[in-house]
């Protein structure tokens, strides 16, 4: 059979969708390889969620580089991306993520010269799927698709459509796979999380309670959820972290540190509430590690308003920092409004804001300094290291030799600004 190559960018959910595009295909007999120029076709899993520019540099580079071989563009495709992917390439196949069940008929099409265009929004539940895993001991599992939201900025539910909830006893059953698989972590993912539920009757908390009491071995990590849902069940996901197998960890994306700009954003909270949702949390859970997302440069954003989203990270010491540059999203609000901020202005306030980062992060670490405790060495490092990951998800970097999924008692012995140096001590039982 033909080989094919896969690449998937983006959200771990994306990832997710590139394992299992990796395992439709491998099911049926093609060969999945590692590089592109072993391939006969090559599948680019894109995402446009931050724009299209990222996602078209990818596809240019990759018709250059390997002008002859055949070419499929996957996951999140918008429709304002169609035409400049065609400009490139004019035979290449595109399927969108609604879709990706369908990539075995797609790759033999493609390869009888016959290229196709699968865009059509047929919500399935992405569960169940055959897998090659890009890491062994990370069970990837989407738990909904979709978006109740209305952000301003974001062109999410353009592409994912509205928010539905996958069920309970099915997510049950990708965690008892993931387990016979040898996963040691799993991802829980989806555009928002925190909205799990509404759809069908039950809420978050009740899904992580139910995941938590499959038997065996393992940590759940819960991927971004939107604070807006947050007053409905905070109590009850507090309850919940208190099982041993959810990282202590939460993602939750505050955006800006002004009123008046999360209200531009439609974001349907306010500075105050998110704030009190954190210290709530911290009271609790003070090692929690917190992690959340802000756009630098939204239009009309004042260097007033700029401030106070450095306000915001020095007051609630966030973890972790993901900013982003606002940049348009065609076909959403934010993109039509006139007082866009200029791009080295943009440029300017993201170092000035990664820089503030760095060292709340590396105060953040400091708390870590002298720890024992066990990690799960879960990724392969630079420079004859490995990397884990502790009850907190705090990432530590240790040397030795090891294999995925390898557990093992730890001393924190130094720190930098966003991961931690480990000794270790001995295997743990």
């Amino acid at each position: 059979m033909e080989n094919i190559y896969v690449e998937s960018f983006g959200c771990s959910a994306n990832y997710g969708e590139g394992e299992a595009i990796k395992g439709l295909l491998h099911k049926s007999k093609f060969n999945i390889r590692e590089k592109k120029d072993d391939a006969d076709v090559i599948v680019l899993n894109i995402c446009t969620v931050k724009g299209t520019a990222n996602a078209l540099r990818e596809i240019r580079k990759t018709k250059e580089a390997f002008p002859h071989k055949k070419l499929i563009v996957a996951g999140c495709v918008s429709r304002d991306i169609i035409d400049p992917i065609k400009a490139l390439d004019p035979d290449a196949s595109l399927l969108s993520t609604h879709n990706i069940q369908d990539i075995v008929p797609v790759v033999e099409e493609t390869l009888n010269a016959n290229p196709v265009t699968e865009m059509a929004p047929h919500p399935q539940v992405k569960l169940s799927l055959p897998k090659i895993r890009r890491n062994p001991v990370v069970g990837i599992i989407p738990i909904s698709n979709g978006c109740d939201s209305a952000c301003t900025f974001c062109s999410t539910k353009l592409i994912k459509g509205w928010h539905k909830s996958y069920p309970i006893d099915a997510l049950v059953n990708e965690i008892k796979n993931c387990l016979s698989d040898g996963c040691k972590e799993i991802w829980l993912t989806g555009q928002d999380t925190s909205c799990y539920g509404q759809d069908i009757g039950t809420n978050l908390p009740t899904l992580l309670k139910h995941l938590c009491a499959v038997d065996g071995q393992f940590h759940l990590r819960l991927g971004m959820a939107n604070p807006k849902h947050f007053p409905t069940f905070l109590n009850e996901l507090i309850e919940a972290y208190q099982n041993q197998k959810m990282f202590r960890f939460l993602h939750i994306p505050v955006q800006s540190g002004n009123n008046d700009i999360l209200k531009a954003m439609k974001r349907e909270y306010t500075i105050e509430q998110f704030e009190d949702m954190v210290t709530c949390i911290r009271a609790t859970y003070p090692d929690l590690t917190l992690s959340t997302d802000i756009i630098v440069g939204f239009p009309g954003e004042t260097r007033e308003q700029f401030v106070q989203s450095l306000d915001l990270i020095k007051r609630l010491q966030f973890d972790i920092v993901n900013i982003s540059r606002f940049a348009s999203r065609p076909g959403t609000q934010a993109a039509k409004i006139e007082a866009q901020i200029d791009g080295n202005e943009k440029k300017e306030r993201s170092r000035i804001m990664t820089t503030i980062c760095e060292h709340v992060g590396f105060a953040r670490n400091q708390t870590w300094k002298k720890w024992e405790g066990d990690i799960v060495i879960d990724e392969q490092g630079k420079n004859n290291t490995w990397v884990g990951r502790n009850y907190a998800y705090k990432t530590v970097v240790v040397q030795g030799e090891f294999k995925l999924g390898d557990k093992v008692r730890v001393k924190i012995t130094d720190i930098a600004n966003f991961f931690l140096w480990g000794e270790v001590l001995e295997f743990a039982r």
